[in-house]
């Protein structure tokens, strides 16, 4: 039972979390430099490695998706969304790829590594599958004891780099975590903790070293990758973020209000700061995507757009931004609205660009008559002109 749970955990998890890689179908390249499959070190120099969680997982030929529980990519060739699904005769339901029964979808768990998918579970299982979710196999089995997995087992948030997928076992008989680390290609698993005696949490991977945290989750720790050599270094403003060698965080004042933005640059370990003065804001900035020349976000904004009943109450309802979205400049000049709407409100923190395609998460919103309308929700797509600005954002077309 044990195992038949685990592996219905991997599968449900298979087409949102195991395309965080390149597919099988893509140029096996450098992808996405925040996920790449199988690190090349050239071509990889002075990349920051991070996996995390995405809304749009960008591919070489498609971007995926999830809208409403229902798992989608978006052509690149076509501009057209498509059900992740390659069975013909699917309805989409049950076990269906693109509509998984089970929510238990974490970016983290799955990689793309040597032209298969390997998913971690908190059963201490990995477990492999082709492209299309056949030939699945179960690669590593630690046996644990159902009663004590919660305790035991691994955590859902390992890292993979190169060959190798690392893994945090919460704790031994003694209270202590470990670090795991499996080979794909032998199919050894070594307990690197137990051998050297080193902990350090995976957080991310440039050029070819280990960085991460100690088991207080401050100390930070760079490493070879085997856990051999071990360095406590600064901290470094990890974020979501990335962009080739730099980290984008936010800067804070007392108050916990964003009053900009920072860049760490990993290859000269210097961080620049982009206050909002300097950008020319007036309130919060949210990324939502940055790419080589430019800075994507919105403003926290809280709008008020009138009173709806609720519980036979009127209460005031707000959205969190204008409906505008601005660009600016990796060194804070150039801010221009590339899109302004009124009634645009945007569901999600994360845009992505396909050559002069723009998507993102949002919904057109309104109060009449005391009740919130909403239309156009999900996954809105709009092109970006030779100015930069975003004349309309419709809703992507779903061939079904």
């Amino acid at each position: 039972m044990k195992k038949l749970f685990a592996l219905l955990l991997a599968f449900s998890c298979l087409f949102l979390t195991a395309c965080n890689q390149n597919p099988a179908d893509s140029t096996i390249g450098k992808g996405n430099p925040q996920n790449p499959v199988q690190p090349n070190e050239t071509e990889l120099k002075d990349t920051i490695i991070y996996n995390k969680t995405r809304d749009f997982i960008d591919l070489p030929s498609r971007i995926v998706y999830d809208d409403g529980g229902i798992v989608y990519y978006y052509s690149k060739v076509d501009g057209k969304s498509y059900v992740y699904c390659f069975d013909p005769l699917c309805e989409h339901k049950g076990d269906c790829l693109a509509r998984p029964d089970l929510k238990a979808w974490n970016f983290q768990c799955t990689f793309f590594m040597d032209n298969r998918f390997y998913t971690t579970t908190a059963y201490g299982q990995i477990i492999s599958f082709s492209f299309d979710g056949t030939d699945m196999k179960i690669e590593y089995d630690a046996g644990y004891d159902p009663q004590t997995v919660s305790q035991f087992g691994w955590t859902p948030n390992p890292s993979s780099y190169g060959k190798y997928i690392y893994i945090p076992l919460r704790a031994d008989e003694k209270g202590n975590p470990h670090i795991l680390r499996f080979d794909i290609e032998t199919g050894e698993m070594e307990d690197l903790t137990e051998k050297t005696g080193n902990y350090v949490l995976p957080i991310f991977f440039y050029n070819g070293e280990l960085y991460g945290t100690s088991s207080d989750s401050i100390t930070w720790i760079k490493s070879d990758l085997g856990l051999q050599s071990c360095e406590v270094i600064e901290g470094i403003p990890v974020f979501s973020y990335i962009s080739g060698n730099c980290f984008f965080s936010y800067i804070y004042n007392d108050q916990w209000d964003i009053e900009g933005i920072e860049i760490y640059d990993m290859k000269t370990g210097e961080s620049e700061i982009l206050t909002n003065e300097l950008m020319g804001i007036e309130h919060e900035p949210q990324i939502v995507f940055i790419d080589e020349d430019y800075i994507y976000f919105y403003q926290l904004e809280s709008i008020y757009l009138g009173d709806i009943i609720v519980k036979d109450e009127l209460k005031p309802y707000y959205k969190g931004n204008d409906g505008s979205l601005y660009r600016v400049n990796r060194d804070g000049s150039g801010l221009i609205c590339i899109y302004e709407e009124s009634e645009f409100q945007i569901i999600d923190f994360e845009a992505t660009i396909a050559g002069d395609h723009f998507l993102i998460k949002g919904q057109n919103v309104r109060v009449r008559d005391h009740v919130k309308e909403t239309w156009d929700s999900g996954v809105l797509v709009g092109t970006i002109g030779a100015d930069g600005k975003i004349d309309r954002l419709d809703p992507v077309e779903v061939v079904e």
